[in-house]
């Protein structure tokens, strides 16, 4: 169960990257309609507003071969960017407290943020830091986009690496796996 808890939020966390930015002057994309592909073979495409709990959200679908896999659950404020929950597979899953993906805008090298939540009995943690600043060539373009390393940690001790190099007002257009993978941005569309 604690695998199947970290992947899905592990999985939430890479694939809600792009999208879970704060609204502050286009600094981060978060307009209804923007869409990210990436050379893994996904589509991102941004939603809403929706009631989630009771709360207004902006949701971030993941397609793969054109069918919806996900749904991701964000809020954005001054603080910076929560994820309210994650459905997938037909089950939705509630952080509660709400889990910090992103700290406040503009990011600097050297900002950290870190947030607890728990879900169906596990304590999962998520602790990120802005590393640099990096250049980085992709199918869509090249950037020079800042390398964000965030840690995944559950109660039972499962732990996850990512990278993402995150470009203001494009999103990420590079994640990089614990096992080095790399996944990068190949098309982005904004209404």
């Amino acid at each position: 169960m604690t695998y199947y808890l970290l992947r899905i939020l592990f999985l939430t966390l890479l694939l809600a990257a792009p999208a879970a930015l704060a609204q502050i002057e286009g600094y981060y994309p978060s307009t209804p309609g923007t869409s990210w592909t990436y050379s893994s073979g996904e589509t991102q495409t941004l939603s809403g507003p929706r009631e989630f709990e009771g709360v207004q959200v902006t949701v971030l679908t993941h397609y793969f071969d054109g069918l919806p896999v996900s749904e991701d659950y964000l809020v954005f404020g001054a603080d910076g960017v929560v994820s309210l929950g994650t459905a997938s597979g037909g089950d939705i899953v509630s952080y509660i407290p709400p889990l910090q993906v992103y700290g406040p805008a503009p990011l600097e090298v050297g900002d950290r943020w870190q947030s607890t939540t728990r879900v169906s009995g596990f304590e999962i943690q998520l602790s990120a830091e802005v590393l640099g600043l990096s250049g980085v060539s992709t199918p869509a373009g090249r950037y020079n986009a800042l390398q964000i390393r965030q840690v995944t940690t559950t109660s039972s001790g499962a732990s996850t690496q990512l990278d993402l190099y995150f470009v203001p007002s494009v999103g990420v257009v590079r994640f990089v796996t614990n096992d080095g993978t790399a996944i990068d941005l190949i098309d982005t569309a904004t209404p």
